[in-house]
């Protein structure tokens, strides 16, 4: 079963959603130097169970591509039910901050070959949902003690996320030309 957050499934999708491959091409990009490989790591038998799973589901489907003097290759294509469980996943925003250093990342990654506009989106259903998370938390700090501490720290995560997400933006998106000729 396909978990809503942090399943390599996901990134699977995403991948094809960028042009059918086969099992091996896919692997490659959960090893360094891919940046992926740097976010999640997949062996490659755990990538061909993920792909079955998939098939079986329905969001990917196989053809056989013959080589001379070689196996041949099973190459997955994403269907559209798949292309609409992606799009779904893509476009929920990451609860929790520990789930950012993975899984947002990877949602970034993918959303960057499917234009600016669904990057600006991203960034953008993220930083409302931390400055949601930031806006709950501190209507319930407490004046002092250790638990103003500890919930005082996570308010600076939160903080840290957010001129992070900034950072996102201006690194990702183009930027206007009324921008760039003041400049």
């Amino acid at each position: 079963m396909m978990s809503k957050e942090l399943s390599p499934h996901w990134v699977l999708l995403g991948l094809l959603m960028r042009e059918p491959m086969h099992g091996y091409e896919l692997h490659q990009f959960f090893t360094p130097p891919s940046p992926l490989g740097h976010i999640w790591y997949l062996g490659i038998s755990q990538t061909y169970k993920l792909l079955k799973e998939l098939e079986e589901k329905g969001h990917v489907e196989v053809t056989i591509e013959t080589q001379e003097n070689r196996p041949d290759k099973k190459v997955y294509h994403v269907t559209p039910s798949g292309e609409k469980a992606f799009l779904d996943w893509l476009r929920t925003p990451v609860r929790g901050l520990r789930l950012i250093r993975v899984e947002f990342l990877g949602k970034l990654f993918l959303a960057q070959a499917l234009g600016p506009e669904i990057v600006e989106d991203l960034i953008d259903l993220q930083t409302e949902a931390c400055q949601g998370l930031l806006q709950t938390l501190e209507a319930g700090l407490p004046g002092e003690g250790f638990e103003n501490l500890v919930l005082r720290f996570r308010a600076g995560q939160i903080e840290a996320t957010i001129d992070w997400l900034h950072l996102c933006r201006a690194e990702l998106l183009p930027r206007d030309e009324e921008t760039t000729e003041a400049t």
